[in-house]
């Protein structure tokens, strides 16, 4: 080692990653995507690379690199240049932007609430628990739109960053952002409100447990969407999932979407409850199999010979049937002769 300073060899060096990155932006991308991203900061140092630059890194197959470039692009946190040259975004410029956005009016003068210290406890609060002490400001925004513009109660703030959780998008920002207007429009805004919500939750739960349990999986945030649509839009239970889930155990793979389907034909048939959905499965059932029975007689398989049409003589036909024949001319004169003595 050099007595001028550390050998190049050795990657002993820091590369610095804002925060906002790993709180706000890293649990939506893909492992590729945060790979590349790490990487240029480490090579580049927060300066502009290229397409050519990002295929030399040679960890990630060349296929799949203009896929985890474009995901970094739509994340917005790197900008695509003319050429093929992308800029990382100054993700910490644009939180600040955003904080005074929100704080200033228009002429950029402060803009103070009269319950500023109830709210910044609510905040930290929903920070610490959810967050890990790490949230992004757009997040502190989102708390201010329930309190200020929806007139969520408290309570119902923290039971949305809740519910957030559960569904697994707290830290999808569009999504968190469409759930908060959601509860708005269904009144979801004070505490005696929410015995609703809570009723609910409790059913998707349910369902979330047996339905893991039956299709021997760990639930994905899509698997998530379908549960929360059984449990909201058709009213569904658990014990229903699980009839839903045995009818169709008959497919070698069940997929969520299939589920989805037999309970659409419930709820269109108006049998979401499982005594009725039995009733209606015998039924079905019972009308499949005489359909059955008549394609086979109309394709003639197992029908009787009559029915198809083929008719075998039996010997007794035969005997009764078949006229006497004539003796010949010769053995008829024969036999009158012998009678004459």
């Amino acid at each position: 080692m050099s007595a001028a300073g550390p050998n190049k060899e050795f990657l002993i060096s820091e590369t610095l990653i804002p925060d906002i990155f790993i709180a706000r932006y890293m649990p939506l991308l893909g492992k590729d995507a945060i790979s590349i991203y790490l990487w240029t900061h480490m090579t580049y140092k927060g300066d502009s690379f290229t397409l050519k630059d990002a295929v030399s890194y040679g960890a990630i197959p060349e296929e799949d690199i203009n896929t985890a470039l474009a995901e970094l692009v739509a994340a917005g946190v790197l900008v695509r240049k003319e050429g093929d040259v992308f800029e990382p975004v100054d993700l910490k410029l644009v939180e600040v932007e955003e904080y005074i956005r929100n704080k200033t009016d228009e002429d950029g003068v402060p803009v103070m609430k009269s319950d500023e210290k109830r709210r910044q406890l609510l905040a930290v609060s929903i920070q610490k628990t959810y967050y890990q002490g790490k949230m992004a400001y757009t997040f502190y925004r989102l708390i201010d739109k329930c309190l200020y513009e929806y007139h969520f109660e408290d309570n119902v703030v923290y039971s949305l960053f809740e519910e957030g959780k559960e569904l697994r998008i707290h830290y999808i920002v569009a999504k968190m952002y469409d759930l908060a207007q959601k509860w708005y429009q269904k009144g979801y805004t004070t505490t005696e409100s929410l015995k609703q919500y809570y009723e609910l939750r409790t059913r998707r739960t349910d369902i979330a447990k047996i339905t893991g349990k039956l299709l021997r999986k760990r639930l994905t945030e899509m698997d998530y969407e379908h549960i929360n649509k059984w449990s909201t839009d058709y009213g569904a239970d658990a014990a229903i999932v699980e009839y839903a889930i045995r009818c169709l155990d008959y497919k070698n793979n069940i997929r969520m979407v299939d589920v989805t389907n037999k309970l659409k034909e419930w709820l269109d048939a108006g049998v979401m409850a499982v005594d009725k959905a039995m009733v209606y499965e015998s039924e079905r059932h019972k009308e499949n199999k005489a359909k059955a029975s008549r394609s086979r007689g109309r394709t003639n398989v197992r029908k009787s010979g009559k029915d198809a049409g083929i008719t075998v003589e039996t010997k007794a036909e035969e005997t009764a049937e078949k006229p006497e024949e004539a003796k010949p001319q010769e053995e008829a004169e024969h036999d009158s002769i012998l009678d004459m003595f």
